[in-house]
């Protein structure tokens, strides 16, 4: 099936249908003139996995020994990064400023070119200069939006109040708090009285739209309505009128700050809150929504895009930081769409007063959360870590001395965020304020460098080891620089460890044995004498074992370094795939003596043992051992998902699992078509003789390399595109100073188009429902 990329009416779609063809050809062709200026192809496939991007299994014995202590800076130990560091390195710093709905993705492009006076770079390295341009952007992006309204976290009400049925003989204040107090509730807010004319007044204000209980009002006509029932119903409003409206609503603490600003202004200072506290000045009214009314809001964005700020220290090279910070992106964040903008003091065209013209070179990217083939990204303090170590990575091959650093190694203070300070001054390096006098502490603590230890005990453990490296480095003399450097840390958390009262040593040897213990014990009940409970094992008591499994695997996972991950996920698989054999013996002695579910499946074990020994053994004979493992790999991994699914449908597995599931299988039908026809695997040809969707995907394979072995005409071959937007093959690369022509056997491999995902998942999917249908009637 040729691939026609001129097929799609829209560019997004062909953009991301050129994109899914060529992952699933698992070719990316590397321009080296044009890659500096392409963000979006920085990242070629890792050329160590195989097939579908899935490396080869390793054989592991963690359990035998242990995890790996401590972890490493993704492939560069601590004692090079410390090393390094001694030497002048600069620590890398990404930051996540902040998300944003779809509505807002136009003002963050915006105020990351400077209003239009920037130029900003895409993710396909196109150079995009003022407002209109800007707006063109943002508008490619629409698809990729979710649109998820913001939370409605205050309203400005209006309540009408008839003078007449105000009690002359009690506090008019405390008489107008019942009224609100009626109808609000238990909701925090803030007003102030005007009297019209001698028959009314009017009270209008600024509410928190949600109440402790988690009853959220609209705060429109509707809500309004609402609120007067209540009040109506309510014993104040039986002898005093009043008439409640909202006029608008509003998102978040800055929205609300500045409603409650503007009250103050307007009256006066004439403003008080549900307490009957007077509310005097704009420092006040920050203040009650900043740090009493914050927590209260459960305030909630959409999360279309995100702000990343990349920066490095003052006087590092613009054009080598620009480069990092592109290839960083570019590799981080392939099929989402972005743009990013260098901020440089020296042309930054806002000024100091105003928030411009920061001390140190940094770079605004703005970053869609959904990439063109659905995926999200997701954001954890491991995430984090990984993105500074490649940004290191980058800025490191661009000439920049950068090592990922992390707070645990150096003993400091852990980092404050946006919502715990405000900006109070921007002259030199940015002033903050605390929103909150526990908030003022922590960043006070870490402006001025304050001692800190973390106090988990993973933490503890990491502290640990780095210490020992700081240590080790301080006492070998050959460099005094580094030896002074690693003193000096090493110091600093000996000190900080006093300071808590924590040997790190000890207490990085009982996190560790606890924890190794804790796995070892897991896996020992997952794994030991497991063929001997199998022979005892009933139908209920198998699934009751096989969620015991899932649920160990659960709890080791919880408890892994990243430099752990390679050695959990070969045995996770290892384990789910011993469970998958034994419900075949347990499934197939049931079949063949007749037995009803809750039997006990001991009698005829070794006899089903042997046959399935024999089944191996006559297909090794007919095949090729090598053929027969090659297979059994893949297809223990098709039934893992087919039987998860089907385990789906019959409520024994949450449904959230079904897409995961569901793309997995996909995967590994793939796989396995792939190994028939490119391996020329003649077992799983003989495999998929019984099974249709492996036989489908086999002929979709076959007839996409029958299709173009053929010669492909020359137009077409211009239509024919790569990820980065370059064309694959045609005449005129060498003419225009591109890459010379390659051999014809590999443009020829690369050409063998895989059949398309979405074609063998709704296959899978149909399957799947003819069975539920069949399963009904």
């Amino acid at each position: 099936m040729e691939f026609l990329p001129g097929a799609f009416e829209r560019e997004w779609e062909r953009r991301r249908a050129t994109l899914l063809h060529e992952m699933q050809l698992r070719q990316v062709e590397k321009i080296d003139w044009d890659e500096p200026r392409r963000g979006g192809v920085a990242a070629l496939p890792d050329k160590r996995l195989g097939g579908l991007g899935r490396a080869r299994p390793r054989r592991s014995h963690w359990w035998r020994g242990g995890w790996a202590r401590g972890g490493s800076a993704a492939g560069r130990s601590m004692r090079t990064r410390f090393t390094a560091l001694a030497h002048g390195s600069q620590p890398a710093m990404v930051k996540l400023a902040s998300y944003g709905g779809g509505a807002r993705a136009g003002d963050m492009m915006s105020y990351t070119s400077r209003g239009g006076a920037l130029a900003v770079e895409n993710d396909r390295g196109e150079r995009v200069v003022g407002k209109a341009a800007l707006a063109k952007e943002r508008a490619e992006w629409e698809h990729l939006f979710d649109n998820r309204a913001s939370s409605r976290d205050l309203g400005v009400f209006h309540v009408t109040i008839e003078s007449g049925s105000i009690a002359r003989a009690v506090d008019r204040d405390e008489q107008i708090r019942d009224v609100l107090r009626s109808g609000f509730r238990d909701r925090r807010y803030v007003y102030t009285v005007h009297e019209r004319n001698h028959d009314e007044l009017d009270v209008s204000g600024v509410v928190v739209l949600r109440n402790l209980g988690g009853e959220r009002l609209t705060g429109d006509r509707k809500a309004a309505g609402f609120v007067q029932q209540r009040y109506d119903e309510s014993r104040v409003g039986q002898g005093v009128e009043a008439r409640f409206r909202f006029h608008g609503y509003g998102n978040g603490v800055g929205w609300g700050t500045a409603r409650v600003r503007e009250l103050v202004e307007r009256a006066g200072g004439e403003v008080r809150d549900e307490s009957g506290r007077r509310i005097e000045g704009a420092e006040q009214a920050g203040d009650l929504v900043q740090k009493e009314w914050r927590k209260e809001l459960h305030s909630r964005k959409g999360r279309d895009v995100m702000h990343l700020i990349v920066s490095a220290r003052a006087g590092t090279g613009a054009s080598a930081f620009e480069g990092a910070v592109r290839n960083f992106l570019g590799d981080q964040f392939v099929g989402h769409r972005y743009i990013f903008a260098i901020h440089d003091p020296a042309l930054d065209p806002k000024e100091i007063t105003e928030g411009g013209k920061r001390p140190h070179i940094h770079a605004h990217a703005i970053v869609t959360m959904r990439s063109e083939m659905g995926a999200r990204i997701e954001t954890s303090p491991r995430v984090f870590r990984e993105w500074r170590s490649l940004i290191a990575k980058r800025a490191r091959e661009h000439g920049i001395d950068m090592e990922l650093t992390d707070r645990r190694e150096l003993a400091s203070a852990p980092a404050y965020t946006r919502h715990q300070v405000r900006p109070v001054s921007y002259r030199g390096r940015t002033k903050h304020e605390g929103t909150t006098q526990a908030a003022h502490a922590r960043y006070r603590a870490k402006r001025s460098n304050e001692l800190s230890l973390a106090g988990s005990d993973r933490s503890k453990e990491y502290a640990a080891k780095a210490a020992g490296v700081w240590n080790e480095l301080a006492s070998e003399k050959t460099e005094a620089r580094v030896s002074a450097f690693a003193a000096a840390q090493n110091y600093r958390l000996e000190t900080a460890a006093r300071n808590s009262q924590i040997d790190l040593m000890i207490a990085a040897d009982v996190a560790y044995a606890s924890k190794n213990n804790a796995n070892v014990a897991l896996f020992s009940e997952l794994i030991e004498g497991m063929v001997d409970q199998m022979r005892e094992m009933t139908r209920p008591e198998f699934e009751a074992y096989e969620k015991r499994v899932e649920t160990v695997l659960a709890s080791i996972e919880q408890t892994l370094e990243a430099s752990d991950r390679a050695d959990f996920d070969d045995v996770a698989a290892a384990a789910r795939e011993v469970v998958d054999i034994r419900r075949a013996y347990l499934e197939l002695s049931q079949r063949q003596i007749g037995a009803e579910p809750g039997q006990v499946l001991h009698d005829r074990w070794n006899e089903r043992r042997d046959d399935v020994n024999a089944q191996w053994d006559l297909a090794v004979a007919r095949f090729g051992a090598e053929a027969v493992e090659s297979a059994n790999e893949v297809l223990v991994q098709v039934g893992h998902y087919r039987d998860g699914l089907d385990r789906i449908e019959a409520g024994e597995l949450p449904r959230s699992y079904a897409a995961s599931y569901r793309a997995g299988l996909v995967r590994e039908v793939l796989r396995a078509a792939e190994l028939a026809v490119n391996d020329d695997n003649r077992y799983m040809r003989d495999v998929a003789r019984t099974d249709q969707d492996l036989q489908r995907a086999i002929e979709r394979v076959e007839l996409s390399r029958r299709e173009h072995g053929s010669a492909v005409p020359q137009e077409r071959e211009h239509q024919v595109s790569d990820p980065t937007g370059l064309r694959i093959g045609g005449q005129n690369e060498n003419a225009a100073g591109g890459m010379p022509d390659r051999p014809e056997a590999e443009r020829n491999r690369e050409q063998q188009h895989a059949p398309n995902l979405r074609e063998i998942e709704q296959a899978i999917e149909e399957r799947q429902e003819r069975g539920r249908d069949e399963r009904e009637r």
